[in-house]
């Protein structure tokens, strides 16, 4: 009875940071839009946008910060293996990005920038995902060494 208590705490608090986290992160969706709309704009592709799709772009962009923030909480699920919790990870932002990118227009629903902008992400979360992971991995092994001096 308690090992379950606790566990479904343990959830609780999951979903609690969840919510916590992405409030945090939402407030970027603004400066998110800002900067598609500028890179747009600067290429060429963009030069006015009406009301509404400002607005769509400024909730669906929060909507993206939101769960971007909030599914790092993934990384605090103990059991869940690094793999699998780096593949769970990149899903959900992948489809998070591409779902919100191809509803406000921000890339065309064809084939090939759809694949370029898979290529782009796997690369860039993979580089990503090797930095922070040789940092910490570095960061132990200092602490470790100054464990085993004591």
């Amino acid at each position: 009875m308690k090992k379950e208590l606790k566990k479904e705490m343990k959830k609780e608090n999951l979903v609690k940071e969840f919510f916590r986290i992405g409030a945090m992160w939402a407030g970027g969706g603004p400066l998110i839009v800002m900067i598609v709309y500028s890179c747009l704009h600067a290429s060429g592709v963009v030069d006015m946008i009406s009301v509404s799709e400002m607005t769509l772009g400024v909730i669906s962009s929060l909507m993206l910060a939101f769960i971007a923030g909030g599914i790092s909480v993934i990384w605090r699920i103990e059991k869940l293996p690094l793999m699998w919790a780096s593949f769970l990870h990149a899903s959900i932002l992948f489809l998070d990005y591409i779902v919100i990118y191809l509803i406000n227009g921000w890339m065309p629903f064809e084939i090939l920038p759809i694949l370029a902008f898979t290529g782009i992400f796997v690369a860039v979360y993979f580089l990503i995902w090797c930095c922070v992971y040789y940092g910490i991995r570095m960061s132990v092994k200092k602490m470790n060494t100054k464990l085993s001096r004591q």
